[in-house]
């Protein structure tokens, strides 16, 4: 079995390559969780466009897949979803789309690029990623203000941006980032090198990085975002595409994105 090469921030055809992965199905019997209509029956790949705060949870998925289906391979490729967006409606080759929010999804639905209906699979919230440890000693929204405090944040075009202007804009909290970074794998990354303080990242992206810890958002201030994901008008392999969808509103597929730190949707 094959899983495609995890591109992080990049989506050109060039890098859509494979690359070899294990055999192992993420700790789950092969074809744990297919539903009778589609467990062994996929051939052929399938290219899968997600937003990049979906890279641990999909690549557990995508082996899953392959284990269900032995003739079946999957890539993945993990980028902003705004800047998938772009990529699909400038013809990029890809089966599925899967998106950190409802807005980016709608452009493609928009544009034509979509089949049927896109379905919410999972929601996330985000929270305050500071340095293990937390040497600034950072406890809430507020103390981002705080003089000497370095801050980054995703784009603003790009989901977890947006909803970070929207929560500090909601806490009252005025902060003026160090930088604006491509995607929330590139802003949590600048806290886990020390070239940050703090970033407001989603909190499974905490949950899966061994170097930072999170600081809870309250709830009256926080917010969360839906995550849809629909096969695409260009699919090459439309079958493959929609039994990976259906992966992940099954059982077992909501398993896994629950232990990847996802709500339900």
């Amino acid at each position: 079995m094959t899983i495609g090469r995890v591109v992080v921030g990049a989506l050109a055809v060039s890098l859509l390559v494979p690359a070899c992965g294990g055999d192992d199905a993420g700790g789950g019997a092969p074809g744990a969780g297919a539903t009778e209509a589609e467990a062994g029956t996929v051939t052929g790949g399938i290219t899968v466009l997600a937003a990049a705060s979906l890279t641990e949870a999909f690549t557990e998925l995508g082996e899953r897949f392959e284990s269900a289906h032995p003739a079946a391979s999957v890539t993945l490729s993990f980028a902003a979803s705004s800047a998938i967006v772009a990529q699909i409606q400038e013809g990029a080759p890809a089966d599925v789309f899967a998106s950190a929010d409802e807005a980016n999804m709608g452009k493609v639905v928009e544009s034509g690029d979509v089949r049927g209906e896109p379905v919410v699979f999972a929601a996330n919230a985000l929270q305050i990623a500071v340095e293990s440890g937390n040497p600034k000693g950072i406890r809430a929204l507020g103390d981002l203000a705080a003089d000497g405090t370095v801050v980054v944040l995703c784009e603003s075009q790009v989901p977890c941006g947006r909803l970070a202007d929207q929560v500090l804009a909601s806490a009252g909290v005025s902060v003026t980032p160090a930088s604006r970074e491509a995607n929330v794998k590139a802003a949590l990354g600048k806290v886990e090198l020390g070239e940050a303080d703090a970033a407001l990242v989603y909190a499974t992206d905490v949950l899966a990085s061994d170097d930072v810890e999170g600081v809870e958002i309250p709830e009256d201030v926080n917010l969360a975002t839906r995550y849809p994901v629909a096969v695409l008008e260009g699919a090459g392999n439309p079958e493959g595409a929609r039994a990976f969808v259906e992966l992940l509103t099954s059982d077992d597929g909501q398993d896994v994105l629950r232990r990847h730190g996802f709500a339900g949707p």
